[in-house]
């Protein structure tokens, strides 16, 4: 009965040319409909191109064959129907609507955008358009553009917890924080369940270095949704940061616990029980990383674990695997190559990866003050000094200022390497030292210098 009603309605519309008998066109529609209703999609086109032909042009049938095609995913002829519709009656807003649509099925953003806008200019009702456009200039990057019909969505459904979300995600983009917290928080107010709020509310606060209400949120947002990963992950970095190893250990075996279990979550297991001396724990979670995902970085925690242990033959293996892993690893780069410097072994190879890992990270004082440490072992002296006194300059180190010690103490330069060993001493505490800066002041005393 519905179809035998919509054929009556639309017979006014179907006026077609004189000679064309109206019954005609009516029951070829009629036909269309039928076909439509039972997803007989080819039939239903040519059923309604047939009632075109015989009844004349109407934008409503054209409308009716653009949403055909669309389910085709035919945008091409979708965007012809709908040209046509719009020919025939500029102000159809369902036509302007298809035609957004097939452009969005083309990935053409901006031309989808530019029809739905003037369809809603028409229909400014058509909420499911309204909110397509909100996502369509999100995904954009208009954002100003997207919030305006955030703010008109809000107004007529402000009790809607999705449209609140989303606009403060918007707001967050734009650096509007304060407005993008009321609209977390209003979220929060009108759906408590809804852990996606108390997730961006957390990370909001992270940025805002709101570090108590940064674990007040993700721990609640964990809570809600135990497979939310991303939340334990910053919940243990925060708690790794701030030095609670227990709470750091927490989250990540919780993790793991509710099935999230990622090559980053038994990495950060390995380096919490290595920082707490855990050393058989490390090694498991390091292998069960590598066992998911084979990796460079991890390879270097592995390797920098086993040296703690004094296991330097699988050091060496796991740092060199490094390496061959990812050749521009700086920092598996200069710990080899400073190992070898102070077992005065392999110091040309030293010096290369030493050298590689300075042109990677030119500031970095940590491994300037290897390549000063491979001249001085090179017996290149001057050199030696140009790279120890610019990481001097970067960091202050007791290591750095040691080597600069023995340098000038090579040098015959006694009182700027009684300057250095006395510094490092200062900074480190290291008992040796107390030793040679006796010597360097007796060879003082001594008129050496």
């Amino acid at each position: 009965m519905r179809y035998l009603f919509t054929g009556v309605v639309l017979l006014s519309l179907l006026s077609g040319c004189a000679h064309v008998k109206q019954d005609d066109g009516l029951n070829k529609y009629a036909q269309g409909l039928l076909y439509e209703g039972e997803d007989r999609t080819d039939e239903a086109i040519a059923a309604y191109r047939e009632t075109i032909r015989k009844s004349g042009e109407n934008s409503y049938l054209y409308v009716k064959l653009g949403n055909l095609y669309l389910k085709k995913k035919d945008s091409a002829e979708a965007r012809k129907a709908f040209s046509r519709a719009l020919k025939l009656d500029a102000e159809k807003h369902d036509a302007l609507f298809g035609m957004g649509v097939a452009y969005l099925l083309e990935k053409n953003s901006g031309q989808a955008a530019a029809y739905i806008e003037k369809g809603l200019r028409i229909e400014k009702n058509n909420h499911s358009a309204r909110m397509l456009l909100c996502d369509l200039y999100t995904g954009m990057n208009k954002l100003e553009e997207a919030a305006v019909h955030y703010e008109y969505l809000l107004k007529e459904f402000p009790e809607n917890y999705i449209f609140h979300y989303n606009y403060g995600n918007i707001l967050e983009r734009m650096d509007r924080d304060e407005e993008a917290e009321s609209s977390y928080l209003k979220t929060i107010e009108l759906a408590d369940f809804f852990w996606k709020a108390y997730f961006s509310l957390g990370l909001l606060y992270n940025k805002q270095g709101k570090e108590d209400k940064t674990v007040e949120y993700l721990a609640k947002s964990v809570q809600l949704n135990p497979a939310d990963g991303v939340s334990y992950s910053f919940l243990s970095s925060i708690y790794y940061k701030k030095g609670d190893a227990g709470k750091a250990l927490y989250y990540a075996e919780e993790a793991i616990r509710h099935g999230i279990k990622t090559a980053e979550f038994y990495n950060f297991l390995g380096l919490i029980y290595s920082d707490g001396e855990n050393y058989g724990k490390a090694e498991e979670n390091f292998r069960e990383s590598l066992k998911i995902e084979e990796s460079s970085s991890v390879r270097f925690y592995l390797g920098a674990m086993y040296d703690k242990t004094e296991r330097r033959d699988k050091m060496e293996i796991e740092m060199r695997k490094a390496i061959e892993l990812n050749p521009d690893n700086a920092l598996a780069l200069n710990y080899l190559g400073y190992t070898y410097l102070q077992e005065d072994r392999n110091i040309e190879e030293a010096y290369l990866m030493i050298k590689r890992a300075c042109e990677l990270e030119p500031d970095n004082g940590a491994f300037l003050d290897s390549l000063g440490w491979a001249y001085y072992k090179m017996g290149k002296y001057d050199l030696a000094g140009e790279y120890l006194e610019k990481a001097a300059s970067l960091e202050k180190d007791a290591e750095i200022f040691e080597h600069l010690g023995y340098l000038y103490m090579k040098k015959g330069k006694y009182h700027e390497s009684l300057l250095w060993f006395t510094k490092s001493y200062e900074t480190g505490g290291k008992a040796d030292l107390l030793e040679i800066i006796e010597e360097v002041k007796k060879r003082i005393q001594n008129g050496v210098n």
